[in-house]
C-alpha cells in the first residue's frame, strides 16, 4: 500500500543526516527544520518561455483565441478592465488588435493585419517592443540534479472526490490515528503470515509521506522503528490538511520521459492534459490508483491492470459511502484517459544541464531559485523527433550504421536552435533520449569541425585580402588544382589536401569553391590570408576553443564543442554582430527578487559589409551548392549555411541560418567510429526537417536586411556555366 519505487531516490539525500543515527528523543536537526518549515521538497524551478509574438510572423485571430485559451488566459470585453491572465480582442475589418495581461501585471498590445503581426507594444505608457510573450511555464524542477515535474496545490485546490480516492485506498483511517494504524499493521502482519511473504506493509498516509522523504528503503525493523516514531513526531507537529496536503504534492506517480511525475497536480497535467481542479470521479480515482505502483498501474502502459485498480479505488470509495451507488456505475463505465504527448520530455533536460553551466558562469547558486529560460517547448520537440527521426532514417538506409546498432553502438546527435535578433537559445538536444545518456554533447563533446570552418576561411579572405590582391569579391578567380603547403621552421613539412571526390576543376570563382566544399581553392586562400587571420577572425565569431596554428585547420581539423559552433554562426548570421547567447532571460530567489536579467547587448565585431558578403555567398549553399537537397525535404525559406564532414568521416555536421533563426546539427558516434554520413547526407535532412517547422510562421520571401553598403548583383560565370545572384561591396 505505499507510493513507494522511484520515489525512494530522494529519500536517499537524506536520510543520513537525518536519521543514520537513530535516538527517539533526538531527531536529526534536517528533519526537525522541516518540521519547523513545514517545507518538504524545495526544489529549483525551470520555466520554458511562452508563446513569443514578433512582427512580421503569420498567425491569424482564430489561432491567437485558442492559443490564450490554452494558456488559461481570461477573455474580456472592452467595457472590463484587464487584470492579471486577462486578453482583450478587438476586430475590425482592417486588422485585430490583442491586449493582455501576464500574471506580473506588464501589459503586451499585439496589432496584426492580413495575419501578420505588424506591431508590438509593451507596458503603459506603451513602448515599441521588440517582441511580446505570453506567461512563462512551468515545465521542470530539480532536487539534486534529480529532473522532476510538480504543480505544487493547496489543500483548497484539490478536488475532494481526489482526497476521498486517496484516503480509501490507501489510509480509511487517516482521520483517526496519530500517524502509525495499528489495527493496520495487525491486518498486514496476520495477511503476511496467512500468504507465507510480504503481502502487505499497513502504512499509513503519514508513514508512506516519511519513508518517501527521510529514509532509504532499507527494509530492517531499525527503520521501521524510525519510521513508526518520526510518524508520530510529524502528527504531532503538522495538522492532517498540512500532512495530506503535502503528500499529495511529492508523491511518485510515474515518469514522463527522464522526469519525475511527483505529485497529483504534475499528474493530472501529464495524465490527463488538464489542472488537478478540474478532475472529475473517475480521474481522481485513476489518480489515487496510480500511487501503489506507478509503473504497473500506467493508465496507458498497463492499460488493464491500471482500470483493474482504479475500479478498486472506486470499490473502496462506496464501501466508505464516499460515493454514491449511482457515482460508482457511472464512474465504473468511464473510458480511460487517451495518450497525451507532453513535448519535449526527453531532451528538455540537456537545455536544464546549459542553464546550469551558465549560472555557474555567472556565479549564482542554482540550487533553490526560479530559472524563467528561452526553451521553446514547441522548437525543442521540433529539433527532438527531427533528429531522432534523421538517425532513424540514416540507420535504416546505411548498412555499417545499421551492424554498429545491433551491437548497442548508437549513432547521436546535437540540434541547437538561437534567435538571431535576441541571441536567446530556444532549443538544445544534447543527446537522443536523456534518461538513456546523460551525456550533454552540446555543451561537453569536441569534435572536429570539418567544412564549418571555411566561411571562417573565406571570410578572412574578404576582410584581409591576399598577398597580393587587397580587393576579393565574390568572383575572384580561384584555381582548383594540385596543391602543395610547405611550412615549419624551413619549410621541412608539407601538406597537400585532396578534393573530397578526388578531382581539380581548373579555374573557379571564390563563391564557387565555397558553396560547393573544394579544399583545395580554400586552403590556397588560407595560405594566401595567413593563419593568424583566420584564427583571429574565429575568435571574434565566438569559437573559443585553442585552435593550433597548423595547415589543416583551413579544412576543420580544429576540435570545438557544437554549441561554439551556434555562437559563431549566429555572429555570422547577424552580418559579424557577436550576441553572447543565453539559455536565461531571468533568475529570481526564493523571495522573487532578480539575481540575473538577460539583456541583448550586440557588439559589432567583424566589418558589416563584408560579413553580409559572406552571407550571400553562403546562401549558394543551399540554392545549388552541398546543402540544396534541403529545398527537396520541403524547406523554402532563405537561408544561407555550409554543410561540414571530417576527413576521417566521424563527424556530419549543417550550420544553417534564416534571418530569423540559427540552427546547427551534427551526427557522430560517441566512440569516435566512421558514421559513412556527409553533412549533406546526414545533417541536412534533420535541420531541413526542423527548419521548415520553425520558420512556418514566416515569410518565404522575407530575405537578409542586406546593409546600403551593398548591392545586388547577377552573375554568370563561363568556367561554372550558372547564372547566379549574390551580394557585393558598393
Amino acid at each position: 500500500m505505499s507510493g513507494q519505487g522511484k520515489a525512494n531516490s530522494i529519500a536517499e539525500t537524506n536520510s543520513s543526516s537525518s536519521v543514520s543515527s537513530f535516538n527517539p528523543f533526538t531527531l536529526g536537526d534536517e528533519f526537525q527544520n522541516t518540521l519547523n518549515s513545514k517545507a518538504i521538497l524545495t526544489t529549483t524551478k525551470y520555466f520554458a518561455s511562452g508563446r513569443i509574438f514578433k512582427v512580421g510572423q503569420k498567425i491569424n485571430l482564430t489561432e491567437l483565441k485558442n492559443l490564450f485559451q490554452k494558456a488559461n488566459y481570461r477573455e474580456r470585453t472592452v467595457e472590463q478592465n484587464l487584470t492579471s491572465n486577462d486578453v482583450l480582442f478587438l476586430a475590425t475589418p482592417t486588422e485585430n488588435t490583442i491586449r493582455w495581461k501576464n500574471s506580473d501585471q506588464i501589459l503586451f498590445q499585439t496589432i496584426t493585419k492580413d495575419d501578420v503581426i505588424t506591431e508590438i507594444t509593451s507596458g503603459e505608457p506603451a513602448t515599441p517592443a521588440l517582441f511580446a510573450e505570453t506567461n512563462p511555464i512551468l515545465i521542470a524542477q530539480y532536487r539534486n540534479n534529480e529532473p522532476l515535474m510538480q504543480d505544487e496545490k493547496k489543500i483548497a485546490d484539490i478536488p475532494i472526490q481526489c482526497l476521498n480516492a486517496v484516503i480509501a485506498i490507501e489510509d480509511n483511517d487517516f482521520l483517526d490515528h496519530s500517524g502509525v494504524s495499528y489495527s493496520g499493521l495487525a491486518r498486514a502482519f496476520i495477511k503476511n503470515i496467512i500468504k507465507m511473504r510480504k503481502a502487505q506493509g499497513g502504512s499509513t498516509i503519514t508513514q508512506q509521506l516519511i519513508k518517501n522523504y527521510f529514509l532509504t528503503p532499507e527494509k530492517t525493523l531499525t527503520r521501521k522503528a524510525k519510521e513508526l516514531y518520526m510518524a508520530t513526531k510529524l502528527e504531532s507537529e503538522w495538522t492532517k490538511d498540512e500532512i495530506l496536503q503535502t503528500y499529495l504534492n511529492i508523491i511518485y506517480m510515474g515518469q514522463s520521459g527522464a522526469f519525475q511525475i511527483r505529485g497529483f497536480g504534475a499528474a493530472s497535467q501529464s495524465y490527463f492534459g488538464k489542472p488537478l481542479e478540474n478532475l472529475n470521479l473517475p480521474e481522481c480515482a485513476l489518480l489515487a490508483a496510480i500511487i501503489n505502483n506507478p509503473g504497473m498501474n500506467h493508465p496507458w502502459k498497463k492499460t488493464e491492470k491500471s482500470q483493474l485498480r482504479r475500479n478498486l479505488v472506486l470499490t473502496k470509495m462506496k464501501e466508505l459511502n464516499l460515493i454514491s451507488d449511482k457515482e460508482f456505475i457511472s464512474a465504473e463505465k468511464f473510458p480511460m484517459p487517451a495518450v497525451i504527448e507532453n513535448k519535449a520530455t526527453e531532451t528538455a533536460p540537456y537545455f536544464f544541464d546549459a542553464v546550469r553551466a551558465q549560472a555557474r558562469e555567472l556565479n549564482i547558486d542554482v540550487d533553490g531559485n526560479s530559472f524563467y529560460t528561452s526553451l521553446d517547448l514547441d522548437a525543442q520537440d521540433s529539433a527532438q523527433k527531427s533528429l531522432q527521426n534523421g538517425i532513424k532514417v540514416s540507420t535504416e538506409n546505411k548498412t555499417k550504421l545499421k551492424a554498429q546498432k545491433e551491437k548497442g553502438v548508437n549513432l547521436q546527435g546535437v540540434v541547437m536552435t538561437a534567435d538571431n535578433q535576441t541571441g536567446l537559445v530556444s532549443a538544445f538536444v544534447g543527446g537522443q533520449n536523456y534518461k538513456q545518456t546523460q551525456f550533454n554533447r552540446a555543451l561537453n563533446s569536441q569534435r572536429q569541425i570539418g567544412s564549418l570552418v571555411k566561411p571562417i576561411v573565406y571570410l578572412s579572405g574578404l576582410l584581409f585580402g591576399f598577398k597580393d590582391d587587397k580587393k576579393i569579391t565574390p568572383v575572384t578567380t580561384l584555381t582548383d588544382q594540385y596543391f602543395e603547403w610547405r611550412y615549419d621552421t624551413n619549410d621541412k613539412k608539407k601538406w597537400a589536401p585532396e578534393n573530397y571526390d578526388k578531382k581539380f576543376r581548373g579555374e573557379v570563382p571564390y563563391y564557387f569553391a565555397l558553396k560547393e566544399s573544394i579544399n583545395s581553392p580554400t586552403a590556397q586562400v588560407a595560405y594566401l590570408v595567413g593563419l593568424e587571420h583566420i584564427i583571429d577572425t574565429a575568435h571574434l565569431l565566438g569559437l573559443t576553443s585553442k585552435i593550433e596554428s597548423a595547415p589543416a585547420i583551413s579544412l576543420g581539423a580544429s576540435t570545438h564543442y557544437p554549441f561554439e559552433i551556434l555562437q559563431a554562426y549566429t555572429t555570422i548570421a547577424n552580418f559579424g554582430r557577436f550576441q553572447k547567447l543565453s539559455f536565461i532571460k531571468k533568475i529570481q530567489n526564493s523571495n522573487n527578487e532578480n539575481l540575473f536579467q538577460f539583456e541583448s547587448k550586440p557588439e559589432q565585431k567583424i566589418d558589416l559589409t563584408k560579413s553580409a558578403v559572406l552571407v550571400g555567398m553562403m546562401k549558394e549553399t543551399l540554392n545549388s551548392g552541398t546543402a540544396k537537397s534541403a529545398k527537396i525535404y520541403g524547406f523554402k525559406n532563405p537561408a544561407a549555411g555550409k554543410t561540414g564532414t571530417t576527413s576521417n568521416g566521424n563527424d556530419a555536421w549543417f550550420a544553417g541560418f534564416t534571418p530569423q533563426l540559427t540552427t546547427v546539427v551534427w551526427l557522430g558516434f560517441d566512440q569516435n567510429l566512421a558514421t559513412h554520413l556527409t553533412g549533406a547526407s546526414g545533417a541536412v535532412p534533420i535541420w531541413a526537417e526542423h527548419m521548415k517547422k520553425m520558420t512556418a510562421i514566416y515569410s518565404a520571401d522575407d530575405d537578409f536586411k542586406w546593409p546600403d553598403t551593398t548591392e545586388k548583383k547577377i552573375v554568370e560565370s563561363e568556367n561554372v556555366k550558372e547564372k547566379v545572384e549574390l551580394i557585393f561591396e558598393k
